[in-house]
C-alpha cells in the first residue's frame, strides 16, 4: 500500500474516533471512492487474522510519542481497535449501497 492509501483509512478511522458526523463520514467516503482510495480493510489486504493485525496497529498507534496524542481527548488502544473495526464497517456499508 502507498502512504496515501493507508493514510486515506487513517483519516476514516479518526473520523469515527473523534465521533465525526455521518455527513462528514458520507463526504469523506464519496471523495475516497472516486478517487479510489480504500475504505475498507480488505480493500488494503488486511483479510487474514484481521482482529489480531489489528490490535498491533492500535497499540503501535497510542505508543508514547505518537501523533495520535494531540488529539484532544485521551485515546486508548481499545478507543482505536473500535474506531477501525467501526471504519471498515462503514466502509463496506457504503460500497454495498454504490
Amino acid at each position: 500500500m502507498y502512504h496515501g492509501e493507508k493514510a486515506a483509512f487513517g483519516t476514516l478511522a479518526q473520523l469515527v474516533l473523534q465521533n465525526g458526523s455521518i455527513e462528514e463520514i458520507e463526504e469523506f467516503l464519496d471523495f475516497c471512492t472516486k478517487v479510489g482510495l480504500p475504505v475498507t480493510l480488505e480493500q488494503m489486504g488486511v483479510v487474514e487474522k484481521v482482529e489480531e493485525k489489528i490490535k498491533l496497529v492500535s497499540e503501535a498507534a497510542c505508543a508514547e510519542g505518537e501523533t495520535i496524542h494531540n488529539i484532544p481527548f485521551k485515546v486508548t488502544p481499545d478507543m482505536v481497535y473500535a474506531a477501525i473495526l467501526t471504519a471498515d464497517k462503514l466502509g463496506k456499508e457504503y460500497l454495498q449501497r454504490q
